[in-house]
């Protein structure tokens, strides 16, 4: 009976014991597997979501992909309108006896990174008066002279990289020349002249962004072409008795650089700012 006891009591303490050890280590290993899913979870897992600003800057992207969506403002090139008309040639083998210079500026939008479209203004208003300095005589009334040009393009950016995009730009410009000569007075008649311009064309070449220098806003456009231009002036004289109406055109298919060198600085290129 006593071993019986004893035997009892020494298998009530290995259980106890081996409880009391089960015990300790699932406690301890439920707090080794808390604490490794915190040390040791799979990266940007405990990370917040990135911001979906950042994800639009993509690396590498053009000069030009920066542009589609904003307004460019620049100048597009000196356009010759001209009134009046010649009985030869006129200034630079014009059909025109007057001829001025109305430098086209405008806006250039670019819809998507291929297509745009580019609107622009010339014009040039002269006038004024001469004294001749002698008492009692009218002042004599200078040749007056405005034209107004109207410019139209549609850009496509046939593709771009980095700084450069390589563009075809079909364009048209529609020109409206007057001018006046009084020199005797208004009752003595005076001579009125009228000019037309019309030119269909298309220039290819490279728009530069000058991103290199951390301008991408700013762009120089050189390019060559071809385009074709038909002019007409005409002079009505009522000085003369009677009166004398004439008129002269020119029609020519032709490139975009003239024979003089410079004509390519001064012709074919444009600045543009882009806000």
């Amino acid at each position: 009976m006593r071993n019986l006891i004893i035997f009892a009591g020494t298998l009530a303490s290995v259980l106890v014991a081996a409880g009391a050890a089960h015990a300790q280590d699932t406690t301890a290993s439920g707090s080794t597997s808390s604490n490794a899913n915190v040390g040791v979870s799979l990266p940007g897992a405990n990370q917040p979501a990135t911001p979906p600003a950042a994800a639009t800057a993509t690396p590498g992207t053009s000069d030009h992909a920066q542009m589609v969506g904003r307004l460019a403002v620049g100048y597009f090139g000196i356009a010759t309108m001209g009134a009046g008309s010649t009985a030869g040639a006129g200034p630079n083998d014009s059909p025109y006896l007057i001829t001025g210079l109305a430098p086209v500026v405008g806006v250039r939008y670019w819809i998507d990174p291929m297509i745009g479209i580019d609107v622009g203004v010339g014009m040039s208003i002269v006038g004024g008066n001469i004294d001749d300095g002698v008492a009692n005589t009218p002042d004599v009334s200078r040749t007056s002279f405005t034209a107004f040009l109207i410019h139209g393009g549609v850009p496509l950016a046939l593709a771009s990289a980095d700084h450069f995009t390589f563009e075809v730009i079909p364009e048209v410009n529609l020109g409206f020349g007057s001018a006046g000569a009084d020199p005797n007075g208004p009752t003595a008649g005076d001579v009125s002249y009228s000019g037309f311009h019309l030119d269909l064309g298309a220039r290819v070449g490279a728009e530069i962004n000058f991103g290199f220098m951390k301008i991408p806003q700013l762009s120089l456009v050189a390019t060559v072409g071809l385009r074709f231009d038909t002019d007409k002036g005409k002079t009505n004289n009522t000085i003369a008795n009677p009166a004398q109406k004439s008129s002269s055109s020119r029609s020519e298919f032709h490139t975009t650089v003239g024979s003089n060198p410079w004509a390519i600085f001064t012709d074919n290129i444009a600045a543009l700012y882009y806000f």
